[in-house]
Protein backbone atom coordinates (compact mmCIF):
# COMPACT_ATOMS: atom_id res chain seq x y z
CA UNK A 1 0.00 0.00 0.00
CA UNK A 2 1.66 3.23 -0.83
CA UNK A 3 0.30 6.29 0.29
CA UNK A 4 2.31 8.44 -2.58
CA UNK A 5 3.20 11.20 0.37
CA UNK A 6 6.24 13.34 -0.15
CA UNK A 7 9.47 12.30 2.51
CA UNK A 8 11.98 14.08 4.09
CA UNK A 9 11.76 16.81 1.02
CA UNK A 10 9.04 18.29 3.56
CA UNK A 11 9.96 17.38 6.83
CA UNK A 12 7.88 17.47 10.02
CA UNK A 13 6.91 20.79 10.59
CA UNK A 14 7.42 22.22 14.24
CA UNK A 15 6.33 22.24 17.10
CA UNK A 16 5.22 19.05 16.66
CA UNK A 17 2.43 16.76 18.49
CA UNK A 18 3.43 13.14 17.62
CA UNK A 19 0.94 10.54 18.11
CA UNK A 20 2.98 7.25 20.03
CA UNK A 21 1.58 4.23 19.06
CA UNK A 22 4.05 1.27 18.91
CA UNK A 23 3.48 0.23 22.59
CA UNK A 24 1.93 -3.17 22.15
CA UNK A 25 3.90 -4.74 19.64
CA UNK A 26 6.71 -4.27 23.13
CA UNK A 27 4.74 -6.00 25.40
CA UNK A 28 3.57 -2.89 26.84
CA UNK A 29 0.15 -2.64 27.84
CA UNK A 30 -2.42 -0.05 26.45
CA UNK A 31 -5.98 -1.15 25.10
CA UNK A 32 -6.61 -4.25 25.11
CA UNK A 33 -9.30 -4.89 22.58
CA UNK A 34 -8.19 -3.71 18.90
CA UNK A 35 -11.33 -2.04 17.99
CA UNK A 36 -11.06 0.17 21.34
CA UNK A 37 -7.18 0.70 20.36
CA UNK A 38 -7.61 2.11 16.66
CA UNK A 39 -10.86 3.90 17.90
CA UNK A 40 -8.80 5.67 20.52
CA UNK A 41 -5.92 6.58 18.16
CA UNK A 42 -8.21 7.83 15.13
CA UNK A 43 -10.12 10.30 18.17
CA UNK A 44 -6.88 11.71 18.94
CA UNK A 45 -5.02 11.78 15.31
CA UNK A 46 -6.75 15.21 13.96
CA UNK A 47 -5.21 16.74 16.63
CA UNK A 48 -1.42 15.52 15.83
CA UNK A 49 0.63 16.59 13.60
CA UNK A 50 1.79 12.77 12.80
CA UNK A 51 2.09 9.37 14.22
CA UNK A 52 4.46 6.84 14.96
CA UNK A 53 3.40 2.89 15.03
CA UNK A 54 4.12 -0.55 14.02
CA UNK A 55 3.28 -2.13 10.70
CA UNK A 56 -0.46 -3.42 11.26
CA UNK A 57 -1.83 0.19 13.33
CA UNK A 58 -0.03 2.81 11.08
CA UNK A 59 -1.46 0.24 8.19
CA UNK A 60 -5.04 0.15 9.55
CA UNK A 61 -5.14 3.49 10.12
CA UNK A 62 -4.07 4.80 6.83
CA UNK A 63 -6.51 2.17 4.78
CA UNK A 64 -9.54 3.58 7.41
CA UNK A 65 -8.36 6.91 5.86
CA UNK A 66 -7.71 8.35 9.73
CA UNK A 67 -4.01 9.79 8.66
CA UNK A 68 -3.68 13.47 6.75
CA UNK A 69 -2.35 13.84 3.76
CA UNK A 70 -0.14 16.22 5.91
CA UNK A 71 0.08 14.30 8.86
CA UNK A 72 3.50 12.84 9.08
CA UNK A 73 3.72 8.75 9.59
CA UNK A 74 6.77 7.02 11.10
CA UNK A 75 7.33 3.32 10.68
CA UNK A 76 8.58 1.61 14.14
CA UNK A 77 11.41 -0.45 13.15
CA UNK A 78 12.60 -2.37 16.28
CA UNK A 79 10.44 -3.79 18.67
CA UNK A 80 12.24 -7.58 19.77
CA UNK A 81 12.66 -5.91 22.71
CA UNK A 82 10.10 -7.09 24.88
CA UNK A 83 8.97 -5.43 28.34
CA UNK A 84 10.55 -7.43 30.96
CA UNK A 85 11.86 -10.10 28.90
CA UNK A 86 15.59 -10.99 29.52
CA UNK A 87 16.10 -10.54 26.50
CA UNK A 88 14.78 -6.93 26.47
CA UNK A 89 18.20 -5.40 25.30
CA UNK A 90 17.92 -7.04 22.09
CA UNK A 91 15.80 -5.19 19.85
CA UNK A 92 16.20 -6.01 16.86
CA UNK A 93 14.51 -5.03 13.47
CA UNK A 94 11.33 -6.50 12.72
CA UNK A 95 10.59 -3.94 9.54
CA UNK A 96 13.07 -2.29 7.70
CA UNK A 97 13.66 1.42 5.62
CA UNK A 98 12.79 -0.46 2.83
CA UNK A 99 9.72 -0.75 3.72
CA UNK A 100 8.32 1.91 5.42
CA UNK A 101 9.58 3.57 1.64
CA UNK A 102 7.49 0.97 -0.42
CA UNK A 103 4.44 1.55 1.84
CA UNK A 104 4.78 5.09 1.23
CA UNK A 105 5.45 6.55 5.12
CA UNK A 106 7.19 9.94 5.30
CA UNK A 107 9.83 8.34 8.24
CA UNK A 108 11.09 5.41 10.47
CA UNK A 109 11.37 5.64 14.41
CA UNK A 110 14.24 3.55 15.94
CA UNK A 111 14.51 3.02 19.40
CA UNK A 112 18.22 2.72 21.11
CA UNK A 113 18.65 1.54 24.64
CA UNK A 114 22.21 1.90 25.80
CA UNK A 115 23.18 0.04 29.12
CA UNK A 116 26.73 0.59 29.89
CA UNK A 117 26.63 -2.67 31.88
CA UNK A 118 25.58 -4.62 28.85
CA UNK A 119 28.83 -6.04 26.92
CA UNK A 120 26.33 -6.79 23.77
CA UNK A 121 25.44 -3.30 23.87
CA UNK A 122 27.41 -2.35 21.07
CA UNK A 123 25.41 -4.12 18.58
CA UNK A 124 22.61 -1.00 19.45
CA UNK A 125 24.66 1.55 18.46
CA UNK A 126 25.57 0.03 15.20
CA UNK A 127 21.69 -0.66 14.53
CA UNK A 128 21.49 3.09 14.85
CA UNK A 129 24.50 3.81 12.60
CA UNK A 130 23.08 1.52 10.00
CA UNK A 131 19.19 2.68 10.05
CA UNK A 132 20.56 6.46 9.81
CA UNK A 133 22.35 5.34 6.72
CA UNK A 134 19.33 3.64 5.56
CA UNK A 135 17.31 6.39 5.93
CA UNK A 136 19.34 8.43 4.30
CA UNK A 137 19.66 6.75 1.37
CA UNK A 138 16.05 6.41 0.87
CA UNK A 139 15.31 10.15 1.76
CA UNK A 140 12.91 9.29 4.86
CA UNK A 141 12.67 11.13 8.33
CA UNK A 142 14.63 9.42 11.40
CA UNK A 143 13.15 9.95 14.53
CA UNK A 144 15.13 8.08 17.38
CA UNK A 145 14.89 7.68 20.91
CA UNK A 146 17.80 7.31 22.48
CA UNK A 147 17.87 6.31 26.29
CA UNK A 148 19.93 5.59 28.92
CA UNK A 149 19.32 2.39 30.87
CA UNK A 150 20.34 1.78 34.25
CA UNK A 151 18.76 -1.59 36.52
CA UNK A 152 16.55 -2.42 33.96
CA UNK A 153 14.65 0.75 33.44
CA UNK A 154 14.81 3.95 31.24
CA UNK A 155 16.77 6.82 33.23
CA UNK A 156 15.04 10.18 33.48
CA UNK A 157 18.41 11.76 35.24
CA UNK A 158 19.22 14.71 33.68
CA UNK A 159 22.95 13.79 33.08
CA UNK A 160 21.55 10.62 31.82
CA UNK A 161 19.48 11.80 28.88
CA UNK A 162 21.43 14.37 27.95
CA UNK A 163 23.96 11.64 27.61
CA UNK A 164 22.15 9.42 25.02
CA UNK A 165 20.77 12.82 23.61
CA UNK A 166 24.21 13.45 22.55
CA UNK A 167 25.59 10.25 21.50
CA UNK A 168 22.21 9.63 19.08
CA UNK A 169 23.00 13.00 17.80
CA UNK A 170 26.40 13.09 17.20
CA UNK A 171 25.84 9.68 15.05
CA UNK A 172 23.74 11.73 12.84
CA UNK A 173 20.40 11.23 14.32
CA UNK A 174 17.87 14.56 12.74
CA UNK A 175 15.10 14.02 15.36
CA UNK A 176 15.28 12.84 18.72
CA UNK A 177 12.78 11.71 21.21
CA UNK A 178 13.58 11.62 24.90
CA UNK A 179 12.62 11.41 28.55
CA UNK A 180 11.69 14.19 30.34
CA UNK A 181 14.34 14.79 32.54
CA UNK A 182 13.55 14.19 36.06
CA UNK A 183 13.25 17.46 37.97
CA UNK A 184 10.87 19.54 40.43
CA UNK A 185 8.05 21.40 38.15
CA UNK A 186 8.88 24.62 37.03
CA UNK A 187 11.80 26.35 37.02
CA UNK A 188 13.97 23.67 37.87
CA UNK A 189 12.63 21.21 35.16
CA UNK A 190 12.29 24.12 32.25
CA UNK A 191 16.22 24.60 32.81
CA UNK A 192 16.61 20.80 32.78
CA UNK A 193 14.80 20.50 29.40
CA UNK A 194 17.05 23.13 27.98
CA UNK A 195 19.93 21.61 28.84
CA UNK A 196 18.90 18.89 27.06
CA UNK A 197 18.21 20.94 23.83
CA UNK A 198 21.54 23.12 24.13
CA UNK A 199 23.57 19.42 24.19
CA UNK A 200 22.42 19.30 20.78
CA UNK A 201 22.09 20.79 17.40
CA UNK A 202 18.45 19.10 16.20
CA UNK A 203 14.63 18.86 16.73
CA UNK A 204 13.99 17.37 20.56
CA UNK A 205 10.18 15.69 21.15
CA UNK A 206 9.91 14.61 24.83
CA UNK A 207 8.21 11.85 25.67
CA UNK A 208 5.07 10.74 27.97
CA UNK A 209 3.93 7.94 30.10
CA UNK A 210 0.96 6.23 31.23
CA UNK A 211 -2.23 8.23 31.70
CA UNK A 212 -2.17 9.81 35.18
CA UNK A 213 -5.59 8.22 36.50
CA UNK A 214 -5.37 11.52 39.28
CA UNK A 215 -6.26 13.30 35.87
CA UNK A 216 -4.43 15.12 33.34
CA UNK A 217 -2.96 18.68 34.73
CA UNK A 218 0.46 17.16 35.76
CA UNK A 219 0.87 15.81 31.99
CA UNK A 220 -0.41 19.18 30.89
CA UNK A 221 2.23 21.07 33.59
CA UNK A 222 4.64 18.59 32.68
CA UNK A 223 4.04 19.80 28.81
CA UNK A 224 4.38 23.80 29.33
CA UNK A 225 7.68 22.93 31.12
CA UNK A 226 8.73 20.75 27.99
CA UNK A 227 7.63 23.86 25.63
CA UNK A 228 9.25 26.73 27.87
CA UNK A 229 12.40 24.58 28.35
CA UNK A 230 13.32 24.93 24.35
CA UNK A 231 11.60 21.42 23.27
CA UNK A 232 10.10 20.80 19.49
CA UNK A 233 7.27 19.39 20.79
CA UNK A 234 5.72 16.06 22.20
CA UNK A 235 6.07 11.96 21.03
CA UNK A 236 3.23 10.82 23.26
CA UNK A 237 0.56 8.01 23.23
CA UNK A 238 -0.46 6.14 26.79
CA UNK A 239 -1.68 9.77 28.66
CA UNK A 240 -3.45 10.65 25.14
CA UNK A 241 -5.35 7.57 24.49
CA UNK A 242 -6.04 5.70 27.75
CA UNK A 243 -7.68 8.80 29.19
CA UNK A 244 -11.39 9.15 29.12
CA UNK A 245 -11.19 11.06 25.99
CA UNK A 246 -8.16 10.91 23.47
CA UNK A 247 -9.55 13.61 21.68
CA UNK A 248 -10.34 16.07 24.25
CA UNK A 249 -6.43 15.17 25.89
CA UNK A 250 -4.81 15.32 22.62
CA UNK A 251 -6.36 18.64 21.69
CA UNK A 252 -4.99 20.64 25.13
CA UNK A 253 -1.39 18.90 24.37
CA UNK A 254 -1.79 20.46 20.76
CA UNK A 255 -2.81 23.46 22.10
CA UNK A 256 0.23 23.94 24.62
CA UNK A 257 2.50 22.46 22.21
CA UNK A 258 1.29 25.14 19.12
CA UNK A 259 0.65 28.17 21.29
CA UNK A 260 4.53 29.76 21.08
Amino acid sequence: MTRGVTTADRPLGLPALVLAADHRARGVSTIERYADYLRALQEALPHCDGILATVQPLTDLAAAGAVGPDQRTYLSLNRTGLAGAAFELDDRLVASVARAADDGWTGVKLMTRIDLDDHHGAAALELLGQVLERARASRLEALIEPVMWRQGKMSNVTTDVVMAATIAHDLGAPLLKVPVPKAPEGQARIEAVSRVVASVGVPVLFLGGPVDRQGPERTLEETRDVMAGGGAGLAMGRAIIQGASPAAMAAQLAEIVHAR
